[in-house]
Parts: C-alpha cells; sequence; structure tokens
C-alpha cells in the first residue's frame, strides 16, 4: 500500500476516519497508561479540532488531523522524512485552508517545509480523498492499513506489536464497532468510564464499557443443513441517515460465524442510487457493501445484508484460516471492465462479490461507474461485470470468490461439500426496471451466495437491489436493476447457492 492514490481510493469519508482514530486511542488508552508510550492518541486541539497521532514501534509516525468548523474544515493526514530528507513542494499542493490543521498541532514542518514527505487531505464537499502524488517515501504500510482497514484484527494485531499483549477478541471486536452520529464528542465520550477495572478486564471480556451505544445489525433469518452440523444466518444493517455515496457499509454477523456471502439494496426511486460493492471484510466479520447516485442527485440509505456461517465442530479460527478461501481479482482499467475469480483446486464455490474502483485518481474520471453483474460462472469462478453510463468513466473492478474445501474431517469423519446453484430470469421480457428472485428448494442445503446480472445492453441497466430473502419455501435472493436517466428496458437474472454436508 505505497501508492498513495491506492491508498485515498480506500480512505472513508472524514467521520469514519475520526472513528476509527477514536477507537485506536481508547484501546491504546487501556494497554498503555503512559500517553508518551501509546501506539496511538487522539487529542483535543480547540473546539471541532482532533489531532491523531499513530506510531510505529520503530519509532515512525503519522498524523491525522480534523477540522470541523470554519474555512479550513476538513482533515489531512501527512508524516514527515529525516530534517532535509523531505521534498520540497509537498506542502505547496495540500489546500492552504487546511495549513490551519497544522498549527493547531503545532507541526514544525510549516517552519520548514522539507520535512513532509507526503499528504493526504479531504475538504469538506469533497467526494473523495486526494493526494499529493504516487510516492509514500518514509511511509508506515501498517500504519495506513489502521485507517483502510477497521477490523478487529488490524488493531489487535498493531496493538500486539507495541505491548506485546494479546488484547481479548471479542472486546476489540465491541470496540471497533462502536459508531455515533455526534462527531467529535465521541472522543470525550470513549474516555469516560475508563478506570482501573476496565483495564485490567479489557484483556479477557467480550464487552468494554463506553457512553456510546454499539452498532448492531438485525437477524433476518438462520437455517441449518440436512446434515445438521452447518448453519448459515442472513443480517441486515440500514444507514442511519441519506447520503449520496456510501463506501463500505458493514453488515456484521456473529461472533462464533464467518461472512461468506451477501449484498446490498439502494434505491429505484425518484431517481436512483446503484450499487457499487459488495464483498467481505479482509477478517470475514461483515460484509461490506457501496452505492452512489448518478449525475442527478440522489440521497438514500443504504442497506447492507451478510450472510454468516458457522460448522459444528469446526472452530471460527479453523473455518476462516483453513477451510475458506477469497479469491480476488482485477480487471484491466476500462470503461466497462469485467474479472472472474476462479476457484482453487480443491475448493468449491459457495458465493462471491464485487468491488467497483469507481474513484480512480489516476484515471482523471471519477463521475463513476456502477455495477451491472455479480454472479457464478460454469467452471468454477464468479464474474463481476461494471459500466460508466451516459459519462465516460473508465477503472477496475474486483471479483471476489468465496471457497470452502470441497472435502474436510470433523471429529474423525470427513465431509463432502454438496452444492445447489438455482438460477432465474426477470418476468416478461426486457423492461425498464427489471427484478428477479429464486429461492433454493427444500433439500436440506442452506443459503451461501447471492447473485445477479443485468444482460449487456445500451444504454444499459445497472444494479440497486442484491438481498438475501426468506420468502416462500427456503431462503433465496432478491434483485433489481433500472435504466437510468434514458430508457433501456432490460433482462435480469438471479441466482442463488447453498451447501450441504454429506458423510463420506
Amino acid at each position: 500500500m505505497k501508492n498513495l492514490h491506492d491508498v485515498a481510493l480506500r480512505l472513508p469519508d472524514t467521520a469514519e476516519v475520526l472513528d476509527r482514530c477514536a477507537s485506536l486511542a481508547v484501546l491504546h488508552a487501556i494497554l498503555e497508561p503512559d500517553p508518551a508510550r501509546r501506539g496511538c492518541t487522539l487529542t483535543a486541539a480547540r473546539e471541532g479540532a482532533h489531532t491523531a497521532r499513530l506510531r510505529h514501534p520503530d519509532g515512525r509516525w503519522l498524523s491525522v488531523g480534523f477540522s470541523a468548523t470554519g474555512a479550513g474544515a476538513g482533515a489531512l493526514l501527512h508524516w514527515h522524512q529525516e530534517p532535509g530528507q523531505g521534498r520540497p513542494g509537498v506542502l505547496d499542493d495540500v489546500p492552504e485552508s487546511l495549513w490551519r490543521i497544522l498549527e493547531d498541532v503545532p507541526c514544525a514542518c510549516l517552519d520548514d517545509p522539507r520535512l513532509m514527505a507526503a499528504a493526504i487531505w479531504r475538504e469538506t464537499g469533497d467526494d473523495t480523498w486526494r493526494a499529493t502524488d504516487d510516492s509514500a517515501p518514509g511511509t508506515t504500510p501498517s500504519l495506513l492499513r489502521c485507517l483502510t482497514d477497521r477490523s478487529p484484527e488490524r488493531a489487535r494485531r498493531f496493538a500486539f506489536k507495541h505491548y506485546g499483549t494479546r488484547a481479548g477478541r471479542e472486546a476489540v471486536h465491541h470496540l471497533m464497532a462502536l459508531r455515533t452520529d455526534r462527531g467529535p464528542e465521541l472522543v470525550t465520550d470513549r474516555g469516560a468510564g475508563l478506570g482501573p477495572s476496565a483495564e485490567r478486564a479489557f484483556p479477557s471480556v467480550g464487552r468494554l464499557p463506553s457512553a456510546a451505544t454499539p452498532r448492531r445489525s438485525r437477524e433476518l433469518f438462520r437455517r441449518r443443513d440436512a446434515s445438521g452440523l452447518i448453519t448459515t444466518a442472513a443480517f441486515r444493517y440500514r444507514a442511519g441517515r441519506d447520503q449520496q455515496h456510501f463506501t463500505d457499509l458493514r453488515a456484521d454477523v456473529d461472533g462464533d460465524m464467518v461472512a461468506i456471502g451477501g449484498g446490498a439494496r439502494a434505491v429505484d426511486s425518484p431517481q436512483g442510487a446503484l450499487l457499487t460493492a459488495s464483498y467481505p471484510a479482509d477478517d470475514g466479520t461483515a460484509w461490506l457493501a457501496s452505492s452512489k447516485d448518478h449525475n442527478v442527485p440522489q440521497p438514500h440509505r443504504l442497506t447492507a445484508f451478510a450472510i454468516g456461517m458457522r460448522i459444528d465442530g469446526v472452530g471460527r479460527e479453523r473455518l476462516a484460516g483453513e477451510l475458506l478461501t477469497v479469491v480476488r481479482t482485477r480487471s484491466a482499467h476500462a470503461a466497462h471492465p469485467f474479472a472472474s475469480a476462479r476457484v482453487p483446486e480443491g475448493h468449491t464455490l459457495i458465493g462471491g462479490g464485487f468491488r467497483v474502483n469507481w474513484r480512480d485518481p489516476r484515471g482523471g474520471h471519477t463521475e463513476g461507474n456502477l455495477a451491472t453483474g455479480s454472479f457464478p460462472r460454469a467452471g468454477g469462478a464468479w464474474t463481476a461485470r461494471s459500466k460508466d453510463h451516459r459519462v465516460s468513466s473508465p477503472c477496475t473492478i474486483d471479483a471476489y470468490a468465496v471457497c470452502l474445501k470441497s472435502s474436510f474431517v470433523i471429529d474423525g469423519v470427513r465431509y463432502t461439500v454438496d452444492v445447489r446453484t438455482d438460477f432465474a430470469e426477470s418476468d416478461g421480457g426486457p423492461v425498464p426496471h427489471p427484478s428477479a428472485a429464486v429461492s433454493l428448494p427444500a433439500t436440506g442445503h442452506v443459503l451461501t451466495g447471492i447473485g445477479a446480472e443485468a444482460l449487456p445492453t445500451e444504454p444499459g441497466s445497472l444494479l440497486w437491489q442484491l438481498e438475501p430473502t426468506a420468502d416462500g419455501t427456503g431462503p433465496g435472493v432478491r434483485s433489481g436493476a433500472k435504466d437510468h436517466g434514458e430508457w433501456s428496458p432490460d433482462t435480469l437474472c438471479a441466482w442463488v447457492l447453498g451447501i450441504r454436508l454429506i458423510q463420506g
């Protein structure tokens, strides 16, 4: 992750970055009483202004400044080289309105611009982060990943590097899931109530005292396969407020499960908002969803869905680390990109997802590229497709194949994975807003993956809905697509995948 534009692409919005810094700061405050020795701190410089500092054990650091008020509202992430080894002109690339953030620290690079090695920033009203250029001299990738990856495992590894203490997984999961709609006030709230008892209990308990309220996904349904060993459940999380763009909205699964599938629902009217991502979090704790309006404003509330799985007699660590494999394949840079992630030998495809990398600063086109398909392909692969729409905006797309070992042993007994894939087309031929749904039959299979594809046409239809359901006789999928800004009837296809274990 030494390409700064890639980092800028993966960073969530400013409020989310502040949220992550606050969670990390509380974690490190619990594990290390001396602020000078902590790997992450968050301080208030003035009303509406905060500064986070992340420090690597080797001494390298990065600073993230936030300002919520005034003409200089926004965020600025930067770090230094050794004196005289920075790059002249880096500070000149940063908007002067954000220089006040450096004054709040205070930061020596205002007096010696040659100290600053690189910077990433986002002003109020920006849809994405911007970077000085591609290179990132003197950076520590693990610190940047703390900001782009909210997973509890990332936070635990970062803390372990500093203190040699393995914080309890459930407690860290709880802490990193905390959300607030009150902006920077969360810093004070999260610091409240963290007395000695919390510090002593944190490494082993599954909860963490805090005035903030944890965000929880709602369980929709739960099923067990014919063997009685596999349980899958579907979860839903709806955003708390309207936005034009959503990036990586999380639907979490239960702590003893691994996220193996999921989807998202935006809106199809009055203008419509479309899907741009539906894929697994790196640590398997959640499914991530993204959406955006296109060309015309459409504030909306995105709903993310996750399908979690557990197998009796198989611990979560074995399931995630040994039995499950996620393959990601990236397409070429194109107006209508597509990619297929192939299943490795000895594995069975049980689901998949996609991520449209439409915020691609290298291409200079950020109007948007929208998903048209995410579905299983004959021969053992998961395919993802997207397209720009009415405005040129080439980018890449990532296809994700979620794979389970085809055969494995539980308590001395060998089991084989039996997969079932069902398919349906929208009724009535091509229409402007096609929809398609299909359910698993009563064969003892449990839901693991869902997919959809709007058949390629011009101008084309775009996906706005891909969600797990429990309608009718069994769990399944409901999908929706729509034309956008120009009449374009289309046909939509839907897929549902399920598995069961067979002894032998």
